[in-house]
């Protein structure tokens, strides 16, 4: 092939112009001009292909020459130029170096200050926004892939400390499920001052609240006792119920409901009225509710006022019953049921006016829903009970208990009706005051 073939093959955009040269510099120079095209594309090639891996992997090179003439940064045209001594070096570390207090070189200060700041603004304000981290628009001698790396560890750090607060935030340990030092205790029946037995007990919070200060109790536990004209009989119970209860590691509130008017009395009825009410004092509600009358005082701190599996009947053995169990079926006096449990067999019934048959009317209604009565062994199960006068039978009691499995789905907490009058939190219960008068 000739030269100036092969002259016009290497070199095709020079057309006639370059034929022209050709020929003025005669057959002899004809050579020597083709390889000296030639290496001025290959000298191109390789300046476009550094320019791109400059613009694509700027920490490659450090500060060129080659980097002054692509581009021009908009801002921080006064940023101080670095000698080759104080130069930071481009093999970056995987986290930004840290300014000391005792460097003494104001220039490598103000390099790093330079460097930070997009970075610095970008993690304060928890918006990251890649589009506008470009290399026209930023000053560092960094690449937009090693940027990111280093918001995103800088975010994970962030999280990682957060996640170290929440963990060290003190969490109680649960309860023992048998608090020490439980045994048989006396009872003290002497007369005192309710206005006394409320300055007492400042561990226990208004409304007659408690939870264990050094573990987290296992049981929450809404007692719930029915009242009317007994406040010689509060104070007694009050100034034994709060050791007794605080003992045993459980969190409980103690819930006296009243009822207001001149109807005969409703213990039952009551007893629905404090269910309903207490669950509107405590967020997210309790899970157990042991029914109390005021006038029994507990004897031995194994009796645990909690609720198993099963409703318990707790006060089994009481003195002036001679610590024996009348009959099998009994549940009155204090028992215990949990918030299924209760809900379930639809609460007490609300038609037994005076005194008796409402406690075996729960007993029909547990057995009826497949429930059966625990108990503690009568050596634990023993309880006081304060002097009081005996009210009047209820004459219809037997009638009403014969249509109990009929009919306790109709009759309870699905038909409670009262008339809330008052809600008082005192420092050692609350007292529920209500109106349970049937309306005509």
């Amino acid at each position: 092939m000739s030269s100036a073939v092969l002259n016009q093959f290497l070199i095709p955009g020079l057309g006639d112009c370059g034929r022209t040269s050709h020929a003025l510099m005669g057959g002899g120079g004809s050579g020597g001009g083709g390889r000296a095209a030639r290496a001025l594309r290959i000298l191109l090639l390789l300046v476009l292909a550094l320019a791109a891996v400059e613009y694509l992997f700027g920490s490659i090179l450090d500060a060129s020459p080659l980097r002054t003439y692509l581009y021009t940064p908009v801002y921080n045209a006064t940023q101080t130029t670095l000698k080759n001594s104080e130069r930071i070096s481009p093999n970056w570390p995987k986290k930004l170096p840290l300014i000391s207090t005792e460097t003494k070189n104001p220039e490598v200060i103000t390099h790093l200050k330079n460097i930070t700041v997009n970075y610095t603004n970008v993690v304060n304000t928890t918006k990251i926004s890649f589009v506008n981290m470009t290399r026209q628009n930023s000053t560092e001698d960094t690449s937009t892939p090693l940027l990111i790396t280093k918001i995103m560890e800088s975010i994970k750090n962030l999280v990682t400390t957060e996640d170290f607060y929440k963990m060290s935030e003190p969490t109680l340990p649960l309860c023992d499920e048998m608090p020490p030092d439980l045994g048989p205790i006396n009872v003290n029946k002497t007369e005192i001052e309710l206005d006394y037995v409320e300055t007492k007990y400042p561990e226990v919070h208004r409304g007659g609240r408690y939870a264990p200060p050094n573990c987290t109790a296992r049981h929450k536990v809404a007692i719930i006792v029915p009242y009317r004209d007994r406040q010689q009989h509060l104070a007694i119970f009050l100034n034994h119920m709060h050791p007794f209860l605080m003992k045993q590691q459980i969190e409980y509130g103690i819930f006296i409901v009243e009822q207001d008017g001149n109807s005969e009395f409703n213990r039952a009825k009551l007893m629905n009225v404090g269910f309903v009410e207490s669950q509107k004092q405590k967020a997210g509600g309790w899970q157990c509710f042991i029914f109390h009358d005021i006038d029994l005082l507990p004897l031995d701190q194994r009796n645990l006022y909690s609720c198993p599996r099963q409703p318990r009947h707790m006060s089994a053995s009481i003195d002036k019953l001679n610590f024996r169990l009348p009959y099998e079926e009994l549940f009155g006096g204090v028992s215990a049921m949990t918030l299924e449990q209760f809900t379930k067999v639809n609460g007490f019934s609300n038609k037994y006016w005076g005194w008796g048959g409402e406690d075996d009317d729960m007993s029909y209604r547990l057995k009826k829903m497949n429930y059966h009565i625990a108990r503690y062994k009568m050596s634990v199960a023993r309880y006081a009970m304060l002097d009081h006068k005996k009210c009047a039978p209820n004459p219809k009691r037997y009638q009403l208990l014969s249509q109990t499995s009929k009919i306790f789905q109709k009759d309870g907490l699905s038909t409670l009706e009262y008339d809330l009058i008052d809600v008082v939190q005192h420092h050692l219960y609350t007292h529920i005051v209500v109106n349970i008068d049937e309306h005509s």
